[in-house]
């Protein structure tokens, strides 16, 4: 075997553009097709308990409606619905009076990219098509439907939106460009002093407080990446996930006491959403019940949110809760609709 290697070096010195172009053609055989599989032809199977049983709401649900001022998501990836399963004070007091649902419903496949545009779309992945690869390579190329910040936008021109993330394709691949009013701020290539997941998430609570400065945006989204993680090194519940979901937690303490000192409780509704959860052994992108099983909890200080479990939560339904929060009328394509016992101003069962 050493005498073959000896012999190719000595060949690919002699024929260095030869040797080139016969490496480029191996590694084109190898990627593309890898790369084609995964975001030209990702996977059309819709499974059955994804279908929404939310309230796709009315006019005259919207002029009834209780409207708030903004609203701010905290992203978790990949914590699953574990929240409630440890110690999180800050979620606690947060959503202490509000409505958590620890048993929604991830998209199928159980993939990071696929549910967050699910979310911020309003449509399942099997529509919208997007996978990690395309949202990491191409800027929002060939996506057909808006993302809820550009929806608002398109009523509302002097709204502004900010998004910081620590996962980069959320801003790059999904949330699209050129959208009036739209911040957005990655923060994994802020941190340069120490490039640990617990480093940038606090980075994204940070640049949130720091916004919060000058800005009163309609829509607000935070990523966090951490506890995603420690999901894929070591399982679901494991003690390292636990110690990552108890860091986010509290960075969304450190946001939500920005908003408080502010005097802005009242007037923003608070939304805590997972994308997916893990295996027990670790990774994501099957059908066990740690994988698929998602957080959504909800609160707002106007007196409309029932305090309790809403109904059936897919993940595709946050964008219907959010324009429902803001007033605003969802498209005809959504897919998703407002989660039953949710708002009290909705049809309750």
């Amino acid at each position: 075997m050493n005498e073959f290697f000896k012999k190719t070096g000595a060949w690919l010195e002699k024929h260095v553009v030869v040797g080139i172009l016969i490496i480029a053609l191996l590694a084109f055989i190898v990627i593309v097709p890898c790369v084609y599989k995964e975001y030209c032809t990702s996977p059309k199977t819709f499974k059955a308990d994804r279908v929404s049983e939310g309230i796709v709401p009315t006019d005259e649900d919207l002029k009834n409606a209780v409207k708030y001022d903004r609203v701010v998501i905290f992203g978790v990836d990949g914590a699953g619905g574990y929240f409630g399963q440890c110690d999180t004070p800050n979620f606690d007091r947060i959503f202490s009076e509000g409505n958590i649902n620890l048993n929604g419903v991830s998209q199928y496949p159980t993939v990071s990219s696929q549910n967050w545009a699910s979310m911020l779309y309003g449509v399942t992945a099997q529509k919208h098509q997007i996978t990690n690869t395309q949202a990491s390579l191409l800027p929002h190329l060939g996506v057909k439907y808006p993302s809820v910040f550009k929806t608002y936008a398109k009523h509302h021109k002097d709204a502004t939106y900010f998004s910081a993330v620590d996962w980069i394709p959320v801003n790059y691949g999904i949330i699209e460009n050129g959208i009036k009013g739209m911040t957005k701020k990655y923060a994994k290539s802020m941190v340069k002093d120490d490039g640990s997941e617990y480093a940038i998430d606090k980075k994204v609570a940070e640049l949130a407080v720091e916004r919060l400065e000058k800005h009163r945006d309609a829509i607000t989204f935070l990523h966090f990446d951490c506890v995603d993680h420690a999901g894929h090194g070591v399982g679901y519940g494991s003690a390292p996930f636990v110690a990552a979901l108890q860091e986010v937690d509290r960075d969304m303490g450190i946001v939500y006491d920005a908003y408080r000192e502010k005097g802005l409780v009242e007037g923003t509704l608070f939304i805590c959403v997972s994308d997916h959860g893990h295996a027990l052994t670790g990774g994501h992108g099957g059908e066990e019940e740690t994988e698929k099983v998602v957080t959504l909890a909800v609160a707002g200080g106007k007196g409309n949110i029932v305090k309790g479990t809403c109904g059936k939560y897919v993940t595709h339904d946050l964008a219907s809760v959010i324009l429902y929060a803001l007033g605003e009328k969802q498209p005809a394509h959504y897919e998703g609709g407002v989660p039953k016992n949710l708002f009290s101003t909705l049809e309750l069962e």
